[in-house]
C-alpha cells in the first residue's frame, strides 16, 4: 500500500509538473502574441499615419534659453491687449473718417509649408512668433492708413516704411497746394473697403 501511495503521488508530481510546464508555456505564448500583435497595430498605425509618433526636441539646456522664457512668452499678454486696442480703434475712428478697415485675414497667416517637419516644441514657437509678427503688420497698416489721413507728409530723410509711405505728399509749393494733395489722400478709393 506504501508504494501504491508513493506510485500515486509520483504520479500526481509529474502530472502537476507537466500541468506547470504547459501553463508556463501557455503564458509565455500569450505574452508573446500580444506583444507581436502590439508591435503590428503600432507599425499599421504608424504606416497609414493614422498616428504620428510625437518626438521632442533634442535641445541642449542653454541657461541663456531658460533664462529668457519667461520673458518671451510673457509677452503674449500685451500682444493681445494691443490687439484688442488696435481692433476697436480701426472700427470706430476708421469708420468715423471713412478709411477702409484694415482686413485682418490679409496678415494673419499661418501657412508655414514646412511646418510638419517641426516637433511640437517648435512648432508652438513659430506659431507664436507668427501671430506677434503678423501682429505688428496689422498693426504698421492700420498706422500706415491712419498717418496717410492725419499727416501724410514724407520725411525728409530716407527711411523704410510702410505700404502707405510712397502716396504722402514729398513737397508742395504752398499750404494751398499741400491742403490739396492732403485732401486727395484723405480719398481712399485705392483701397478696398472690408
Amino acid at each position: 500500500m506504501k508504494e501504491n501511495i508513493l506510485e500515486q503521488v509520483k504520479k500526481s508530481i509529474s502530472e502537476i509538473s507537466k500541468r506547470q510546464g504547459a501553463y508556463t508555456k501557455l503564458t509565455d505564448l500569450k505574452e508573446k502574441i500580444s506583444l507581436t500583435f502590439d508591435e503590428n497595430i503600432n507599425r499599421i498605425l504608424e504606416e497609414k499615419e493614422i498616428v504620428k509618433k510625437v518626438e521632442f526636441p533634442k535641445v541642449k539646456l542653454n541657461f541663456k534659453y531658460i533664462l529668457s522664457i519667461p520673458f518671451i512668452y510673457a509677452m503674449i499678454i500685451p500682444s493681445v491687449i494691443l490687439h484688442i486696442s488696435v481692433q476697436i480703434y480701426q472700427q470706430v475712428c476708421f469708420r468715423l473718417y471713412g478709411i477702409p478697415t484694415v482686413k485682418q485675414s490679409e496678415y494673419f497667416v499661418y501657412d508655414r509649408k514646412l511646418l510638419s517637419l517641426l516637433n511640437p516644441m517648435e512648432k508652438f514657437n513659430c506659431i507664436y512668433c507668427s501671430y506677434v509678427n503678423n501682429l505688428f503688420r496689422f498693426c504698421t497698416e492700420i498706422g500706415a492708413r491712419t498717418e496717410r489721413y492725419w499727416c501724410p507728409i514724407k520725411y525728409y530723410r530716407r527711411i523704410n516704411s510702410h505700404s502707405q509711405y510712397d502716396k504722402f505728399v514729398e513737397e508742395a509749393k504752398s499750404r494751398d497746394e499741400f491742403e490739396e494733395k492732403w485732401e486727395e489722400l484723405r480719398d481712399f478709393s485705392d483701397l478696398e473697403s472690408h
